[in-house]
């Protein structure tokens, strides 16, 4: 199996090839490339890859600068090719499909939060409210159509500062104090297109492997 990697410049991105390499696939562990954001759409499709990885990275998926070539390897690649995207891999796949991506409730680096998901795809297998490593300050707000949301985690909007109106610290996202639900993953609804806005590739989730185990199984 041929797994081809776009980086989007992130320290995470050899977590991810170093997962996907400790897996052996019908006994055999996948061949893997990486290449940068910055290659160019025929570089990637070049690779012949039978999956594709969708790095995390710095920036918003609105800005060329940030995202490169995934944008165009999410349109004409990956409803052919599997695609896992992983943090910005999902907000990306989310904003070129037609959905928005904004400011999460507070920005998380490195904590673990409940995952609940629907069992399926890349969840196949995985226990309900698994553990998983957060790292990003952006969410998928509106997720398009043609993508069902997979996974989800509550997020408890931090208590306001008792000089702030509650309104400005947690703007339209409901009452300061109250719990609320982010996407943590997704998956088209036609195309081989899955993505988690959580990091498999951290230790602080502990199904990591099992995540990318099912995407590679799905791909063969």
């Amino acid at each position: 199996m041929r797994v081809t990697v776009v980086d989007n410049y992130d320290s995470f991105t050899y977590n991810l090839v170093e997962y996907v390499s400790d897996l052996e696939i019908d006994g055999e562990r996948p061949t893997i490339e990486v290449l940068k954001n910055a290659a160019s759409l025929a570089e990637v499709r070049d690779t012949d890859p039978d999956a594709l990885l969708i790095s995390p990275g710095p920036g918003h998926p609105k800005n060329d600068r940030d995202v490169g070539v995934t944008m165009p390897v999410l349109r004409e690649l990956s409803p052919e090719v599997p695609t896992l995207g992983v943090c910005l891999g999902l907000e990306a796949a989310v904003y070129e499909y037609g959905g928005s991506v904004g400011h999460a409730p507070e920005p998380i680096h490195g904590k673990a939060f409940p995952v609940d998901h629907d069992g399926a795809g890349v969840f196949t297998g995985l226990e309900q409210g698994f553990r998983a490593g957060r790292y990003h300050s952006l969410v998928a707000t509106s997720v398009p159509d043609c993508f069902e949301v997979s996974a989800t985690t509550d997020h408890r909007v931090p208590a306001a500062d008792a000089d702030e109106p509650a309104a400005s610290r947690s703007g339209e996202r409901g009452a300061s104090g109250d719990a609320e639900s982010l996407v943590m993953g997704v998956r088209h609804r036609e195309h081989p297109i899955e993505a988690v806005q959580f990091h498999p590739e951290s230790v602080l989730t502990a199904v990591g492997h099992d995540v990318i185990r099912n995407f590679l199984i799905e791909c063969v």
